[in-house]
């Protein structure tokens, strides 16, 4: 599993924005798409990426003066104002570990991936590898049958691990995703890894 390629977990189609639109309008995107993260393409090019914690970075820098309820559209604020260009990026091509091995820098929860040409294909998120986790533990627990094979003790310790595992992926996913959080479920996860290879 280690080498199953980007390509093979990124989300797909891209939810993109342009440089020029409006902030209002990339939130209501976001909230009608349900998503986090939206790519900023300029022509068939990647610009940047705007996150849901974008908008809460500016709404804590905003002047209390200016109050809660002016858009993005009102002040004039542009998705290039806030997008981050600065972006981590994965090939279609990488395997999931070198995709973890990114994502665990911590600081982002959202890698752009790119084709051979730069051309962007998809995106992987920190909540794509957790679900897949997920996936990975709900399909090799029946076949290990691991309540018929284990003794009491150590099927307490694989639910255990998997118990906190599951802890620390909630509370890095309702927690803002700080990078407290982020070293948290990344040590769940290598302890529950080298479990299961033990």
């Amino acid at each position: 599993m280690k080498n199953l390629p980007a390509s093979k977990l990124m989300t797909t189609p891209l939810m993109t924005v342009a440089p020029d639109d409006s902030l209002s309008t990339a939130m209501a995107l976001m909230e009608r798409l349900g998503v986090h993260h939206l790519l900023v393409i300029e022509g068939a090019r990647m610009a940047g990426i705007l996150s849901s914690a974008d908008f809460l970075k500016l709404a804590l820098l905003r002047q209390p003066e200016e109050g809660c309820t002016g858009t993005g559209e009102s002040l004039g604020i542009r998705v290039r104002d806030v997008m981050q260009s600065r972006v981590a990026v994965v090939r279609e091509n990488a395997s999931l570990k070198e995709v973890a091995n990114v994502l665990s820098l911590g600081g982002f929860h959202a890698l752009p991936v790119l084709a051979v040409d730069d051309t962007p294909v998809g995106i992987v998120t920190s909540s794509d590898l957790i679900a897949l986790l997920v996936d990975q533990v709900e399909r090799d627990t029946p076949s290990r049958n691991i309540d018929a094979t284990l003794p009491e003790e150590p099927r307490g310790a694989v639910m255990s691990l998997l118990l906190e595992v599951l802890r620390a992926a909630e509370v890095f996913l309702n927690s803002g995703q700080s990078g407290q959080q982020h070293a948290r479920l990344v040590r769940a996860v290598e302890r529950a890894r080298e479990f299961a290879v033990a």
